[in-house]
């Protein structure tokens, strides 16, 4: 019969993947809905945030370029002023310069510092701190402001052109603007050694100047920075006239979008709760739906596996048992009509007339069709005991050394017909273990390494301590060896490898590694087989931890085994 927990997880499997079937287009559309529903809210979130960081960034853009154009106005109307060039150029008046120039320009005008400059950079006035002494203490960026100036000076009776940009010292960064000097009406250009002197006012962007741009619009954080993060919406590079970067106001753009999404999660969480239950009663109504059409295919499918198991079960005993009555009608008929055979020779009239040593003949292969058909029933009676679990282990203690000698005892004569030499192990041991079956093992073994192996070679038998507690020991031949597929069938009932049909000394019943391993199964230790076919075979039988009663001493072993190996030397 069918095992009724594989029925059931078969029925659940099928149901499982029934209902799956049915549901699949409900859950296709409502992932796809809430897919949809994701990327529009998303797209739509980013899309917003985009726009309130592009207007932060216009916002702050657009002040800057504010602070230009008075920068730009105050610079010009200063630059383009008859006065302003009679005291700052042909007859230079330091006073008139620090009050204008200087004083107004900061408390008037707002701003944080002036340079008048002439040629060679010549600094012919200064005011403020972050202002510039020297020619050679002039940053760069104001050299290159004062270069663009003097070439957008104006010519008779017109202004001159500002430049704007931004400058870097040691006291911070500075939004600047320059414009050359120039006479009122038709007038020349006032030069000095040929080169337009340049007026240049310049506000320092610090806290103070920030503070009028983040308070009125909000801006969260507004700072200066000195690095050039990538352009994005949230900072606005500071850059010379020239075009290098000097610096970046950064800031933290709103997020109304985000902020406002935050506000939906409670309600949107609550729509794909209600949808997921009325996903819920839409399954399990479907799910009601296809249970009683499930229940009887799955009663009718256990029915049929049932039926399929008979039937192959019947098969296979009844293939099992022509295989049997055929294996057993052969290797019995073989040794009896050997038996019957040379016993009716010596049975005839005739056979009186025949020398001694011919009947002695007659009366060996007799003797041993005898031994060969007693071995054949044993090993079925004992393969029908395991196979029928009635085989009782009788178990005793024995040193490995001993059972070692008393299974060389059986297989001694076979092994000197061919000039083997059995090389045994130096450990010694005490074990728990039924003495008759574990011998029946080890001869077993010995006598299939004997067969296959060459005349004049050697059989190696080691024993081995694992790592958890269990001793192995190891029979290696140098036969022919086996394949895979030769220890697979080497291990089956009546089998043997490839190789054995192709050897004459070859002849068995085919039980011999079967119930080898059952017998060490019954031990709870195990039987294993690795070999190479044309170098040898190594037999590994493992005995569990508990059935090593003790280790004997080197002295121990080496007083017995030496013994034991010179026997079949």
């Amino acid at each position: 019969m069918v095992d009724t927990t594989q029925a059931r997880r078969r029925a659940d499997n099928f149901r499982l993947i029934t209902v799956r079937e049915q549901l699949f287009p409900i859950v296709v559309l409502v992932a796809v809905f809430l897919v949809v529903a994701a990327a529009l809210v998303y797209n739509t979130v980013q899309e917003q945030n985009r726009i309130a960081e592009q207007s932060a960034l216009q916002i702050v853009s657009t002040t800057i370029s504010g602070q230009r154009e008075n920068l730009t106005g105050f610079v010009e109307d200063y630059s383009y002023w008859n006065t302003a060039v009679e005291n700052l150029l042909v007859n230079y008046d330091p006073k008139w310069a620090s009050d204008n120039v200087g004083e107004w320009a900061a408390d008037g005008l707002d701003m944080d510092g002036s340079l008048v400059v002439g040629a060679g950079n010549r600094i012919i006035y200064h005011f403020g701190s972050a202002a510039a002494t020297a020619p050679e203490q002039l940053p760069e960026a104001v050299r290159e402001l004062v270069i663009s100036a003097q070439a957008q000076a104006g010519g008779e009776g017109k202004g001159s052109k500002a430049a704007t940009g931004f400058f870097r010292n040691e006291e911070g960064l500075h939004l600047a603007a320059a414009a050359s000097l120039a006479w009122e009406g038709e007038r020349p250009l006032p030069l000095d050694d040929g080169v337009p002197v340049v007026l240049v006012f310049f506000r320092t962007i610090d806290q103070e100047f920030l503070s009028t741009i983040d308070f009125p619009f909000l801006l969260e954080n507004l700072h200066l920075s000195s690095d050039t993060p990538p352009a994005s919406g949230s900072h606005l590079p500071l850059k010379s006239i020239d075009g290098k970067i000097l610096g970046a106001l950064n800031w933290n753009s709103a997020k109304p979008a985000s902020a406002m999404l935050e506000e939906l999660i409670t309600p949107l969480l609550l729509e794909a709760l209600i949808m997921l239950m009325i996903f819920g009663i839409i399954a399990q109504r479907a799910y009601k739906r296809a249970q009683l059409f499930h229940d009887y295919h799955n009663w009718l499918e256990n029915q049929t596996e049932e039926l399929k198991e008979a039937r192959n079960s019947a098969e296979a005993l009844s293939k099992s048992k022509s295989e049997f009555l055929a294996m057993m009608s052969h290797e019995l008929r073989t040794p009896l009509n050997a038996i019957i055979g040379f016993s009716d020779m010596i049975r005839q009239e005739y056979s009186k007339t025949l020398p001694i040593e011919k009947i002695q003949g007659y009366a060996g292969d007799i003797h041993s069709s005898g031994n060969y058909l007693l071995a054949l029933i044993n090993d079925i009676l004992d393969m029908s005991k395991i196979e029928a679990q009635r085989y009782e282990l009788h178990e005793s203690k024995i040193t490995l050394s001993d059972l070692l000698e008393q299974s060389l005892v059986l297989v001694k004569r076979l092994a000197q017909q061919k000039s083997i030499t059995i090389n045994m192990p130096e450990r010694d041991y005490v074990i728990h273990v039924d003495i008759r079956a574990l011998t029946q093992v080890i001869v077993n073994i010995l006598s299939n390494a004997i067969k296959f192996s060459k005349p004049e070679t050697s059989i190696q038998i080691e024993s081995r301590e694992n790592e958890d507690g269990s001793l192995s020991l190891l029979i290696t031949d140098q036969g022919i060896g086996m394949s895979d597929e030769d220890i697979r069938k080497a291990l089956e009932p009546f089998g043997q490898a490839k190789e054995a049909y192709l050897s004459n000394t070859s002849k068995g019943t085919g039980l011999g590694l079967n119930i080898s391993e059952a017998l060490i199964d019954l031990h709870n230790g195990s039987l294993a087989i690795n070999s190479v076919p044309g170098t040898g075979t190594t037999v590994e039988l493992r005995l569990p931890a508990d059935r090593i009663l003790s280790r004997l001493d080197q002295s121990a072993g080496q007083t017995t085994v030496p013994r034991l190996a010179s026997a079949l030397g």
